[in-house]
């Protein structure tokens, strides 16, 4: 038995208070990485663990999108055929002296999936859900000497099939080390938010939480007393007078300052004494004199800058973007922002992109939302999952809206029954983990994303089968933790049964009632028809095909708030057709190339007159999902008549092909296309937009030849040093036009960089060998898109060898 000691042991805890408030330290570089043989995995979580003959790589990384397209992987067509399994990453860090007493965390942000981590050999964590962020407190097991200190992540996405689309394996996003002082501000707690915007003032409500863990005078004691530990008086070791309530407490201040490009535009602050070991909530609020206003058409952003004091010296600093925005719903008024109407002109997304597969670079990123931003898109919905922190960023950048989403499945598969259901959407999908875990994802997605001003709606669940059936319990709670950690902003849920739904009474649970695939049941009338049976809703097109009159529906209907199109770019996984890598009916391809679809939109949503025109092609496709396969060349053969569709926004279009003029037509206003019937003649086809009787603009297409004289390499983004750069690479003919049915192979080296992945734009692959090779590529349509990581202050360029060279 052991007996209580009549002494006390004293204890310090040591606390710095001078050098650097807080610190993030990058751990992406560097990483061990070991992909277990099936069945077979071991324990490799030592510190003591012989790595060497493991294979050195960086994060993000995504072994799936590595391995082989193989029909008999177990993640089936919805995973797109790649492998999964177990793998294990470790890597080594050290801190020395100057950290010690500093608080270590380690911060993921994003694992895929069920990854447990240990630090120095000692379990830290566990975190099944693959799209949230996560972190841990490491402190207590971290060595401040210098030597290393090892982590090891073991990541399982062994059991398959475990989702409806392809997800990718590992470490796919960004890992950080945050250093705080003891007294620090809690990550993720400081929330700001517009209370009011106006053109001549706004207010920003600040809600911000300091965790102070002990100060340098602080002393503890384990002693016989009552009390497990006592704090020693006046932080006297000899002190045999210890009690529960001899705390340390100093004079803090916290101090709030909101900038714009010049400098301070509001400040506030507040002094309060704050003892050791305690958590101090802060409430703050801004004034701002004649605001400059976020929104998708103005997207100023500030920043807000919070530090924290103590006895006049900086502790921690924190530092945001914020829009200042007043963003409202209702069903008179539909949608408005800073107090003009404004209709969600949206497409659906997944996190994946072609040969990154989900381990996606900024870079790629900035591109291709800046491509949706120029054909009049306003808004994504993050499908189905929280996507990378560095998403929000940009589209707070850009002005792009938000519905930021959480989970495909609660607890039931879609053959529910009155009993238990014993699996989920797919066997081995988030079903498992939702019971125990639905409140930790949910908090963490709203903690870390509530201060971008792009989020403008939580959705909740898309097609949760609890839909009809013991649902509702399960929404109230929900959405009862989402007002908790933010009352300003909607919850809506994504409805594929909204008939089922609405008799269950599930979504007049939810702010904003969410549709998908609305015309399955009200073909012609669509929103019309929901809004006459329920004048009081606020009316979303959750996922929509692209069929264009739910465009029109919607423009005619206030308490239709908009849409998002399923889907913005084609994507891994979901494959519907023999031999392909995935979804393949995208606006975009999987290379970022747009479609035919792409104008038609740029049509309905942009005011700037456009004119496109094509010729449609028949796929034999009959799917609801599927665009018109209308391609933009006039390269087709023999002696036929063709049909060419014209997209505009103008009034009319007049068409010429072969030399002759087949007139104008008057544009269709709902659908922004005519169409025509002409016989096909080599030479040019010209679209001619008119408004009021004027020529606007007008679109070309030429017939090229069909023999490859020269490559066209041309940079898409605009690169930084060290950043990746993309690269368009186009098989011309002797007059320097792409040929648009050529389909040659090509090798590629890059000079001062480092090809990184190559794609065309294709999702057809019966062999697999899409993504093999970063130095062998395959034009489709006489176009490929390279990537290459650039070398700090050089400019990257490519050397392209063709079967003709």
């Amino acid at each position: 038995m052991r007996k209580r000691l009549s002494a006390f042991f004293c204890f310090a805890v040591a606390f710095c208070l001078q050098g650097m408030a807080s610190e993030t330290i990058s751990l992406n570089k560097g990483w061990k990485f070991n992909l277990c043989e099936k069945g077979v995995v071991r324990d490799c979580s030592s510190p003591s663990f012989d790595d060497t003959s493991w294979r050195t790589l960086d994060v993000p990384h995504d072994w799936s999108i590595e391995g082989r397209y193989d029909k008999s992987n177990p993640s089936g067509p919805q995973g797109g055929y790649m492998p999964c399994g177990t793998a294990w990453y470790r890597k080594s860090f050290s801190l020395g002296s100057e950290y010690q007493g500093k608080r270590v965390t380690l911060r993921f942000d994003g694992v895929y999936m069920d990854s447990e981590t240990w630090v120095n050999g000692r379990m830290v964590g566990r975190y099944p859900n693959g799209y949230n962020s996560f972190e841990y407190d490491i402190t207590p097991f971290v060595r401040f000497d210098g030597s290393p200190n090892t982590i090891a992540v073991k990541v399982d996405n062994s059991l398959q099939p475990g989702s409806r689309w392809y997800t990718g394996s590992g470490i796919y996003r960004d890992v950080n080390l945050l250093i705080d002082n003891q007294l620090h501000f809690v990550h993720d707690a400081t929330f700001a938010r517009t209370s009011t915007a106006g053109p001549d003032e706004a207010v920003l409500d600040i809600d911000c939480r300091v965790v102070a863990h002990n100060y340098p005078e602080t002393r503890f004691a384990w002693t016989d007393n009552t009390s497990l530990y006592v704090w020693t008086r006046n932080g006297q070791d000899n002190d045999t007078q210890a009690k529960p309530d001899n705390r340390v407490a100093k004079q803090c201040e916290i101090r709030f300052t909101l900038k714009d490009s010049d400098g301070p535009v509001a400040t506030a602050s507040e002094t309060r004494v704050i003892g050791d070991f305690t958590e101090n909530d802060f409430h703050s609020s801004l004034r701002i004199d004649s605001p400059k206003l976020w929104s998708s058409s103005s997207p100023y952003l500030y920043t807000l800058v919070c530090e924290l004091f103590c006895e006049g010296e900086l502790m921690d600093s924190q530092q945001m973007r914020i829009g200042l925005r007043d963003v409202r719903f209702d069903s008179k008024n539909g949608m408005t922002v800073n107090g003009v109407k404004e209709k969600i002109q949206g497409i659906c997304l997944h996190q994946n992109a072609s040969c990154f597969g989900s381990a996606v670079p900024r870079e790629v990123w900035e591109y291709r939302l800046k491509q949706l931003k120029e054909i009049g898109c306003n808004a994504i919905r993050l499908s189905h999952y929280p996507f990378a922190p560095m998403v929000y960023d940009i589209c707070d950048e850009l002005g792009l809206y938000v519905s930021n989403e959480i989970f495909d499945e609660w607890n039931r598969g879609q053959e529910w029954g009155y009993s238990e259901s014993p699996y989920g959407k797919m066997p081995y999908s988030y079903y498992r983990f939702f019971d125990q875990w639905h409140e930790t994802d949910l908090r963490n997605m709203i903690r870390r994303d509530r201060n971008h001003a792009c989020v403008i709606m939580y959705m909740l669940g898309n097609e949760i089968p609890n839909q009809r059936i013991k649902g509702k319990e399960i929404a109230r709670k929900l959405i009862g933790i989402t007002r908790e950690e933010d009352p300003s902003r909607p919850v809506t849920a994504a409805c594929d049964f909204f008939v089922g739904a609405n008799a269950y009474g599930f979504m007049d649970l939810f702010d904003i009632a969410g549709y998908n695939y609305i015309d399955r049941i009200h073909k012609d009338s669509l929103y019309l028809a929901e809004h006459a049976r329920y004048p009081d809703r606020i009316l979303l097109g959750t996922e929509t095909y692209h069929n264009p009159m739910n465009h029109a529906t919607i423009m005619k209907t206030d308490a239709a708030i908009g849409e998002f199109i399923w889907i913005g770019y084609d994507y891994l996984g979901e494959i519907v057709w023999p031999d392909t890598r995935g979804w393949d009916d995208g606006i975009f391809d999987v290379a970022g190339f747009p479609k035919a679809e792409a104008h038609l939109r740029k049509c309905l949503w942009s005011d700037e007159p456009t004119v496109f025109a094509g010729v449609l092609k028949d796929d034999g496709r009959d799917f609801d999902w599927s665009i018109r396969p209308v391609k933009g060349h006039w390269n087709w053969k023999g002696e036929r008549e063709v049909t060419v569709y014209a997209y505009s926004n103008c009034e009319e279009v007049e068409l010429k092909a072969g030399g002759r003029n087949f007139g104008r037509k008057k544009v269709d206003t709902d659908s922004c296309c005519v169409s025509w019937t002409v016989p096909y003649k080599a030479g040019t086809l010209t679209a001619t937009g008119y408004n009021s009787g004027k020529k606007v603009t007008s679109w070309k297409m030429e017939t090229t030849g069909e023999e490859l004289c020269s490559v066209g390499v041309r940079m898409l983004n605009d690169c930084m040093d060290g950043g990746i750069a993309i690269f368009e690479v186009d098989a011309l003919d002797s007059k320097g036009r792409r040929i648009p049915e050529y389909s040659g192979t090509f090798t590629v080296n890059a000079s001062e960089g480092r090809v990184i992945g190559i794609d065309n734009g294709c999702q057809y692959d019966p062999q697999g060998l899409k993504y093999t090779s970063t130095s062998d590529g395959v034009f489709h349509e006489g176009r490929a898109v390279v990537y290459v990581r650039t070398e700090e202050g050089k400019e990257a360029s490519l050397e392209i060898r063709t079967v003709n060279d």
